[in-house]
C-alpha cells in the first residue's frame, strides 16, 4: 500500500462512521483485487487493526499469487483469506459470512470489448453464484455494485435520479457491460422479492483516484498516467460530456454507508456533487494540477473500430439524495483528488 492510499484509507477511517458498525464481521469480497475491492480491503482491515477489531475477510481472486503480494500483510496476520476461483463457479468457501461485496466485473472498455462474452457471464452468473451462496448461508447483507451506465443515454437533462430509465442500444456489443448489469441488478431485486434475501445495491459514477491497475483504459486513468509522465492529454472527443465523479475513498464510505444503512432492494447513486465536471474539464484539472509542465490538453477525433470503445453516454450526472440522506457525504474535490492521484503514480 503506497502513502496516498494508507492516507486515504486512515482518513476514510475517520470520516465513514459505520465501519465501527462493521468491526468483528466475517466478510466475502469479490473483485478483490480490483480497484474498488481492493480499497475496500484495505480499509476495513486497517479499520480492524487500528481497532484491534476481529474482522475477517475472505476474498475472492483469480490469481492468488498476484493478490498475495498486494495484501500480503493482512493474510499473515490472520485478517485475510484468500479464495482463487472465477465467479462463474459456485463459491468455494463452505462457511457463513456476516456480509457479501461483490465487486466483481470487467469495468474497462478496453477488457468488456475484448472480452464480451465473460463479461455478461461474470456479471449474471457469477452474480447467481455469490446471490445463491448468500442464500444458502443466511447473511445479513449482501451489496451488489452496480453503475452509472445502466442509466444509457438519456432523453432529458437534469440530474439522475435511482428513478430515472435511459436508452441502450442491444444490438451493440459495448452494451454488454450495461445491459449485463442492469439484469444483474433486477436479479439481486428478485432475491429480495423472491427469496427475502436482504440485497443493497450501489451504482457507482466514474471514480477516480490512487490504485487504479498500471493498464486501466478508463479516461481518466489514462490523464493521470499522462500527468504523471510529463505527457500532453488527448482527448477523443471535444469532451463537453458533463459527469459525476467521485474520489474513491468518498466512493467506499459511500458503499459501506449502503451495506450498513440502506433498504433493503433500494439502489443508491455513489457520486459527489464536488466532482460534476464536462471530459474536457476533468482534462484541465490534471494539466493545473501540475502547472509547471506546461502540458496542453489536444484533440484527436477518433475514426472507424477506435469508435466502439467509446461511451454513446452524452451527460451522466447522478443525483446524491438518496445516499446523502443515510448520513452519508464526500469529502475530496475533484482538485484535490486528481493531484492525490498523480502523486500516487509518481511516488510508484
Amino acid at each position: 500500500m503506497n502513502r496516498i492510499i494508507r492516507e486515504d484509507v486512515l482518513a476514510m477511517g475517520e470520516r465513514c462512521p459505520v465501519m465501527k458498525e462493521l468491526r468483528g464481521s466475517t466478510l466475502l469480497v469479490t473483485g478483490a483485487t480490483g480497484f474498488v475491492g481492493s480499497f475496500l480491503i484495505h480499509a476495513l482491515l486497517a479499520d480492524a487493526a487500528g481497532s484491534s477489531s476481529h474482522t475477517k475477510i475472505y476474498a475472492i481472486v483469480r490469481n492468488a499469487r498476484a493478490a498475495a503480494k498486494r495484501f500480503g500483510e493482512y493474510i499473515e496476520n490472520g485478517y485475510l483469506t484468500l479464495l482463487e476461483q472465477n465467479v462463474t463457479e459456485p463459491v468455494g468457501l463452505d462457511r457463513g459470512v456476516d456480509y457479501v461485496l461483490h465487486c466483481a466485473s470487467n469495468a474497462g472498455p478496453r477488457e468488456y470489448l475484448a472480452d464480451p462474452v465473460g463479461t455478461i457471464l461474470t456479471n449474471c452468473i457469477g452474480t447467481n453464484n455469490i446471490l445463491s451462496y448468500a442464500e444458502k448461508h443466511g447473511v445479513k447483507r449482501v451489496l451488489y455494485l452496480s453503475t452509472i451506465e445502466i442509466y444509457g443515454v438519456q432523453q432529458s437533462g437534469g440530474l439522475i435520479s435511482e428513478d430515472r430509465q435511459g436508452t441502450l442500444n442491444c444490438a451493440s456489443v459495448r452494451s454488454c457491460y450495461p445491459l449485463s448489469k442492469q439484469l444483474a441488478e433486477n436479479l439481486c431485486v428478485a432475491y429480495v422479492e423472491q427469496k427475502a434475501l436482504p440485497v443493497v445495491i450501489g451504482r457507482l459514477s466514474y471514480l477516480y483516484g490512487p490504485g487504479m491497475k498500471p493498464d486501466d483504459s478508463k479516461v481518466v486513468a489514462e490523464f493521470a498516467r499522462k500527468t504523471a509522465a510529463g505527457e500532453d492529454l488527448v482527448l477523443k472527443s471535444e469532451g463537453l460530456q458533463r459527469r459525476s465523479y467521485c474520489y474513491i475513498s468518498d466512493a467506499a464510505a459511500g458503499l459501506l454507508t449502503v451495506l450498513v444503512r440502506g433498504d433493503v432492494g433500494q439502489a443508491y447513486n455513489i457520486a459527489s456533487e464536488k466532482n460534476v465536471t464536462t471530459i474536457a474539464g476533468l482534462a484541465e484539472a490534471f494539466v493545473n494540477c501540475r502547472p509547471e509542465r506546461q502540458l496542453r490538453v489536444r484533440y484527436d477525433m477518433p475514426v472507424g473500430e477506435e469508435m466502439k470503445r467509446f461511451s454513446p453516454i452524452r451527460d451522466a450526472v447522478l443525483d446524491n439524495g438518496r445516499l446523502r440522506a443515510l448520513g452519508w457525504e464526500s469529502f475530496v474535490p475533484l482538485e484535490e483528488g486528481v493531484g492525490r492521484m498523480v502523486t500516487s503514480l509518481e511516488e510508484t
